[in-house]
């Protein structure tokens, strides 16, 4: 008689690869102040904030939490992308979704 077949084994959905595309974002329960903070460090230190700036690419929707998402990973970008640059006092968090949208591209 023949041998039972082995059951299929369910796929393992991969980890994320060292080389995936990361990006900083601002945790739900981040306070608008919180974030205002965060904007107003990143844009403070050498991050290029005129996308975020009346007439920009990433002005709308003309939010708090949107200006400092953009802010946010653009300085997590200058850090080149270590975890520890996303930390942001415990406001911010590392994710492999891209933020981009319509004309705002997250890089």
């Amino acid at each position: 008689p023949g041998q039972p077949l082995p059951k299929p084994v369910q796929p393992m959905p991969a980890p994320p690869a060292d080389n995936a595309k990361k990006f900083c974002v601002p945790k739900p329960e981040a306070t608008d102040a919180q974030l205002q903070n965060n904007l107003d460090y990143a844009c403070s230190h050498g991050i290029d904030c005129r996308p975020i700036q009346a007439g920009g690419v990433c002005v709308e929707p003309a939010t708090v939490r949107s200006r400092a998402a953009f802010a946010m990973n653009s300085y997590f970008k200058s850090k080149l992308g270590v975890d520890s640059a996303c930390d942001f006092s415990g406001t911010g968090q590392v994710t492999t979704v891209d933020p981009s949208y319509g004309n705002c591209r997250y890089v």
